[in-house]
């Protein structure tokens, strides 16, 4: 992480912060989704999961607006958003639910790469060499841990 945001390279700290904590909340988001996915309804944890950030959301609306209202293009971009990050979140609580994390972890590193794609493509903005040698390592650790569980889950099945 620190090879991708290095600090005093001239991004701003509190950008990076709220990165670092955004990452921190979506671990969370994803360590709970497949601890409950096993038992829950997928639509409940959905559900639950909107109503909260809303809520949450919505309390600190006064705090940070401060432009003018969306005009009738942002605000079908708004809703798109809110209509495919459900039908996301939907997948990825049906995906925990049907088959093991150490699975699902490559799948899930693949947006390391949609997120490169997309911030080039969208925004001009190209990660430099140790920016992408961050992303490389992030990545293979990742990879490591998921093939590390595929194996233990093998061994496990095979055993039983």
């Amino acid at each position: 992480m620190l090879l991708i945001a290095r600090p005093g390279s001239g991004l701003s700290p509190e950008g990076v912060t709220f990165a670092l904590g955004a990452a921190l909340m979506y671990a969370i988001y994803q360590i709970q989704t497949r601890q409950l996915s096993a038992t829950e309804n997928p639509v409940t944890m959905l559900f639950y999961t909107a109503l909260t950030g809303t809520l949450a959301m919505t309390l600190l609306l006064p705090w940070i607006w401060g432009g003018p209202l969306p005009g009738l293009v942002d605000g079908l971009l708004i809703i798109a958003l809110g209509l495919f990050g459900g039908i996301g979140h939907f997948l990825l609580i049906r995906a925990f639910r049907e088959a093991p994390a150490s699975v699902l972890s490559p799948i899930l590193y693949a947006q390391l790469v949609i997120a490169t794609f997309v911030g080039a493509l969208l925004f001009g903005h190209i990660p430099d060499l140790p920016a992408l040698t961050g992303i490389l390592i992030i990545a293979c650790a990742g990879a490591v841990i998921a093939l590390d569980g595929q194996r233990k889950h093998a061994a496990g099945r095979h055993k039983g």
